[in-house]
């Protein structure tokens, strides 16, 4: 349900994929349903801003009752933000970028693809509150250091992960693929939610227990080992793997720092990226989980990562917070290198 003029735009980008075609548009919210139940679509794009109600009040109406993926259009911008990640929280795939005539070239292509891995993807029902691990973590090694990975479906991964876990942690270095003006949205949202420290990292910053360091959309994140203490490094480099943050790039930046207390976990997400460099790291003697397939949005990034080798441990969302905790608890030195 979309403005009449997007509307246009988006039905002639999606028409020019031929595995593709609108069934239906709706010009307003109330007549959704009635659309659904006819023409029984196998997706929905919905606009954060319409007549009537938001995007995010209708979907919280008609996704609990037909479970049809979802992509939310959005003008990407920081006042949508927050409304974007209420939608993934009520059960959106994705998001893309609204379209205009003066850059369709650029995102038409982006459009049909999200939309067709939303297509393929896996509806998952919400859990009706995070279980607490029933883990004390005082006695966590100190030199732990926990690496994450995710794309498409990872900001609900992610959140239920850290809403899992008790205020004594690891620190936790995040990169999930999303937009600049999403990011800051994304840690601070997840700060109101949990136990610990979650914000957006910042260049030259100490990496300390306790926290949680969300990559910055648009930039690179890693660290560095620097007078006995590991800094983050935040960087203008270009995509890897066509991300900007990218998965590869930060478990990159953590093989070369070789750190004896590594464990890095790749879940839900569209595509490879850190799934080369997980196998890196498991060579060098980290610990690795990948998020198994039953319990994954879209199982592209976690399948790599599992074909290749790099997985240690293949587990559900539900179990995964849990074992990173396992694995950071105090033990005899394991030597990578």
């Amino acid at each position: 349900m979309i403005q009449k003029t997007i509307r246009q735009i988006l039905n002639k980008i999606i028409s020019e994929d031929p595995g593709l075609k609108v069934v239906a548009e709706a010009e307003r919210p109330s007549q959704v349903e009635a659309l659904i139940v006819k023409h029984k679509p196998d997706v929905i794009t919905l606009d954060i801003q319409m007549p009537e109600m938001d995007g995010v009040a209708l979907l919280k109406i008609i996704h609990p009752k037909y479970h049809i993926p979802t992509v939310m259009i959005s003008a990407i911008s920081k006042e949508e933000g927050p409304q974007v990640l209420q939608a993934l929280e009520a059960g959106a795939i994705d998001y893309i970028q609204k379209p205009q005539l003066n850059d369709l070239d650029e995102v038409s292509k982006v459009i049909r693809e999200r939309i067709n891995i939303a297509a393929g993807a896996k509806i998952r029902r919400r859990t009706a509150s995070p279980r607490r691990s029933a883990i004390k973590t005082k006695n966590f090694e100190k030199q732990s250091l926990i690496v994450l990975g995710a794309s498409t479906g990872g900001t609900e991964a992610i959140r239920e992960i850290l809403q899992s876990l008790p205020s004594a942690i690891p620190p936790i270095l995040i990169v999930q693929h999303i937009p600049p003006v999403f990011s800051t949205a994304f840690a601070n949202r997840l700060n109101d939610l949990c136990l610990f420290k979650v914000h957006e990292a910042k260049d030259g910053e100490e990496v300390l227990e306790n926290n949680v360091y969300i990559a910055p959309g648009g930039t690179q994140m890693g660290v560095r080992a620097e007078a006995n203490k590991l800094v983050i490094q935040i960087t203008d480099e270009a995509p890897v793997n066509r991300h900007k943050p990218s998965v590869d790039y930060l478990f990159q930046s953590v093989a070369q720092a070789k750190l004896s207390r590594l464990t890095a976990v790749i879940l839900t997400g569209m595509g490879g990226d850190g799934s080369k460099t997980m196998k890196v790291l498991r060579d060098q003697g980290a610990h690795t989980i990948a998020q198994n397939e039953e319990t994954c949005v879209i199982f592209g990034m976690p399948k790599e990562a599992i074909k290749l080798g790099g997985a240690e441990f293949v587990l559900g969302l539900d179990e995964i917070a849990q074992k990173m905790l396992d694995l950071s608890l105090e033990r005899p030195v394991r030597k990578i290198g």
